[in-house]
């Protein structure tokens, strides 16, 4: 039987036009990883949300998995499997296309889930 762990990162998480990244979140011990994000709101012309899952042998220096971003324009659920993903994990993402006076694009919630 496997361990299961379901780790909200942010939850009704309002994001402006921008780059932003999760805080780190160690996952060596499962042996598979799902990044699950569900966009509630989008706010402005032709919003987008580009995100990617980072890695990290020690939760200080990241650089891209290479499982291809996500590219997201509208409301709903997404997922993002990650094979062979080593020990630390975050997401980064960049909003495009919101509000021009700075006020939130969108508002998700993100998520890992966890196996092992």
């Amino acid at each position: 039987m496997k361990n299961v762990h379901t780790a909200p990162l942010e939850v009704l998480s309002p994001r402006s036009n921008g780059p932003f990244a999760t805080e780190p979140y160690e996952a060596g011990w499962a042996d598979e990883a799902l990044a699950m994000i569900y966009v509630r709101e989008m706010t402005g012309p032709t919003v987008e949300l580009l995100l990617r899952a980072q890695i990290s042998v020690d939760g200080a220096r990241w650089f891209d998995h290479p499982a291809s971003p996500l590219r997201i324009e509208k409301t709903g659920g997404f997922s993002l499997p990650l094979p062979q993903f080593g020990n630390w994990l975050r997401l980064a993402g960049e909003v495009a296309g919101g509000p021009a006076d700075g006020s939130p694009a969108l508002v998700l919630d993100l998520y890992w889930v966890l196996k092992g």
